[in-house]
């Protein structure tokens, strides 16, 4: 693909956009939005600058720019379900011209799907961020579309499901005319590190362990490397910084793959125990009689089999960090063995007389609901005390999607290493899915599909989404749990008129039913209505008494379901 192409009209995007002067909102595509000011904006640009300094400043908006971009990509999506990849490409900028950001005129535009590879060249005209940076900063010695440059970057890599970059090469805040921005893969340019580090894309933050040491080519967590860059990633790394240097105690919260563990081990690094060992201990895979044994150590002769003495994990921690994973499989006679040995200080091996001083810093981390455990008796509550003193939640994945094109890109370099295979990409299918898909198993089952993907993909081509489904989750008998069910759920609720000849086929070769295909369209019509049955009946061409009907059915069945 090339120039050539003709530009779509804004018109869809304008009908997606409401004013209610009455409500005090503002709605596109049913997101609130505010309108503001440039110059207030610019100033707001200045006094960030004078609080935080230049670099944290370009850091900060690179990174609410970053959020930006991956959520309107997701409005571009249902705005426009079954457009091409420029026009949805293209929705980006017209967002952008409809709120008054920046005029884009495209300049080049090259497209290889084959290799999943994009290049453009865009002029940015009348840039409101770059305008007011000398309005309240005067001319700089470098760019300043710094949040252009986040969103651009988050929207073509979530759309392509590859690290993606956008540099302005000239800018009207460096005394240019006009800004000229080029975009291309990050493995394109010399030295990518130049936005990503601002990003905090892949390799976070590069930190040395002493200030002699020189900082890594890649930050490693063991044998695997902490990827992201979205807001809530980079929140739970904002806090590991807070609390890395004290000794306070950190409880890890999330669901099961979103990597606890992988945080932990970022946590113990940028501490000052980080010379000293981390040991990690799954507490779940730790049979009830031999608890004692393996946190505290065993005395020779403490019981039949224990021929010479051997450490506990606290020993072995000592003067360095605990990690205590799944902490919440503890029962409550090895809770309060712990609590002890926290509260003290100290602790003795199992068949020994002597105590052992112990200084180990405790991360634990688990994800089970501690409180409603300490209701159900279930977990002691003066443990739970003792760990809660610096929680900290990491996010799900369907609640920081921004880093999904991220993980794809390092566990396809990773696998494709591993395996002796090319390295490739995702096909526009496959990558929508991953984009659409909820990931109950969070990183650990993307990374476990992009590696089917790599194993199964032919050579020179693309990983499709028959390589990341498995027969298991494509068969009709778990066709409605599957993980494929929900994506197909996902399309219909994305879908315009438009697109029902293209899904319906698969919906039929699928064997779902009518009845899941119309409660999906009554879910997603009152949430895009944000629960406003008339409006929401509307939507779906029914009137407001049919749809109430159908929802008072649907609340019905659902009861009855949860009774048997």
């Amino acid at each position: 693909m090339t120039a050539t192409l003709s530009q779509p009209t804004h018109e869809d995007l304008l009908k997606s956009l409401r004013f209610s002067h009455e409500q005090a909102e503002i709605w596109l595509d049913g997101r609130r939005h505010i309108l503001t000011e440039s110059h207030t904006l610019g100033a707001i640009r200045r006094e960030l600058v004078n609080a935080v300094g230049r670099e944290q400043a370009r850091a900060i908006l690179g990174r609410i720019g970053y959020e930006q971009g991956m959520i309107e990509l997701e409005m571009a999506r249902r705005i426009r379900p079954q457009a091409s990849l420029f026009d949805l490409f293209t929705a980006g900028p017209q967002l952008h011209e409809l709120k008054g950001m920046v005029k884009v005129d495209r300049k080049t535009f090259e497209y290889n799907p084959e290799e999943g590879r994009l290049y453009v060249e865009y002029y940015w005209l009348r840039s409101a961020e770059c305008e007011g940076h000398v309005q309240h900063l005067g001319i700089d010695f470098q760019p300043a579309g710094w949040q252009n440059v986040g969103y651009a970057s988050s929207y073509a890599s979530t759309l392509l499901g590859r690290p993606f970059i956008f540099r302005e090469i000239e800018c009207v805040a460096m005394g240019h005319s006009r800004c000229f921005v080029v975009g291309k893969p990050s493995e394109e340019w010399d030295d990518p590190d130049v936005e990503l580090r601002y990003l905090r894309a892949e390799n976070y933050l590069r930190r040395p362990n002493s200030p002699g040491d020189a900082p890594p080519d890649d930050l490693k967590i063991g044998s695997r490397q902490i990827v992201g860059a979205s807001a809530g990633f980079n929140f739970v790394l904002h806090l590991i910084d807070k609390v890395a240097e004290t000794n306070a105690p950190v409880l890890f919260l999330g669901e099961s793959g979103v990597g606890k563990e992988v945080f932990a081990r970022e946590l113990h690094k940028r501490s000052s125990r980080a010379a000293k060992p981390l040991i990690s201990v799954n507490c779940a895979a730790i049979p009830e009689g031999l608890v004692e044994s393996e946190l505290f150590g065993v005395e020779k002769g403490a019981f039949t089999g224990a021929v010479a003495s051997r450490e506990g994990r606290f020993e072995r921690a000592n003067g360095g960090t605990l990690f205590l994973d799944e902490i919440g499989t503890l029962s409550l006679a090895a809770q309060g063995k712990l609590l002890r040995v926290l509260q003290e200080g100290e602790c003795e091996r199992v068949g020994g007389s002597r105590t052992i001083a112990v200084d180990a810093r405790i991360v634990a981390a688990t994800n089970a609901d501690l409180r409603k455990g300490i209701r159900e008796g279930t977990f002691r509550e003066d443990l739970f005390h003792r760990l809660n003193v610096f929680p900290v939640r990491i996010p799900p994945l369907r609640e920081r999607r921004a880093d999904i094109p991220l993980l794809i890109n390092h566990f396809v370099r990773k696998y494709a290493e591993r395996h002796c295979r090319e390295s490739t990409h995702l096909s526009a299918n496959a990558l929508d899915y991953f984009i659409r898909y909820d990931w109950p198993g969070n990183v650990r089952e993307l990374e476990n599909m992009v590696e089917r993907g790599v194993i199964l993909a032919e050579r020179g081509s693309p990983i499709e989404l028959h390589h990341i489904l498995t027969e298991t989750y494509r068969s009709g008998e778990e066709a409605t749990d599957s993980p494929f069910h929900e994506y197909m759920l996902s399309r219909v609720r994305s879908a315009g008129a438009g697109a029902a000849g293209d899904i319906g086929g698969e919906l039929l070769d699928r064997g779902l039913k009518t009845d899941d295909m119309m409660s999906a369209m009554i879910q997603a019509a009152m949430h895009r209505s944000r629960g406003n049955v008339s409006a929401a009946a509307r939507l779906l061409g029914m009137t407001r008494m049919q749809l109430s009907y159908r929802l008072r059915n649907q609340a019905a069945a659902d009861e009855q379901n949860c009774a048997s």
